[in-house]
């Protein structure tokens, strides 16, 4: 199943039932809505097997700051279909940002942060056979 769906936003991509690839479109604003709007299409689309999320964002991403200010996964149900999270950017700004968001708002699931897709594949890969195991 290599569907490509458009969520506004950005796309999201099922590279098989335990992986969900989710690429941010360049000039895109992070703000609560472009949040909801990426969890609301893994529940709508991918909820039926739990999986290992990657999250790739462009480096000219913008952050707003009120995303900061809410944890995004209360009362969401995002546990019971995210394995771990992997979060790809080039963008120094955003993935502080990002370390900061999940350092106040701890996710029920793994969360790492890399700089390419080539890094973050081998640990994804690690959550899953541990999830095996």
């Amino acid at each position: 199943m290599h569907a490509t769906i458009d969520i506004g936003p950005a796309t999201l991509e099922r590279v098989r039932p335990d992986l969900v690839v989710i690429r941010f479109k360049p000039g895109t604003i992070a703000d609560p809505a472009s949040f909801q709007q990426s969890m609301g299409a893994r529940k709508e689309h991918c909820s039926d097997t739990p999986h290992m999320v990657m999250l790739v964002a462009p480096e000219d991403v913008d952050f707003d700051p009120s995303v900061l200010g809410k944890n995004h996964y209360k009362d969401q149900g995002a546990e019971a279909f995210t394995l771990g999270l992997a979060l790809v950017s080039r963008n120094p700004t955003l993935m502080n940002i990002l370390e900061l968001y999940y350092a106040l708002h701890p996710a029920p699931f793994p969360v790492s942060f890399f700089r390419e897709e080539s890094e973050a594949l081998p640990w994804v890969e690690a959550q899953l056979a541990r999830r095996k195991v």
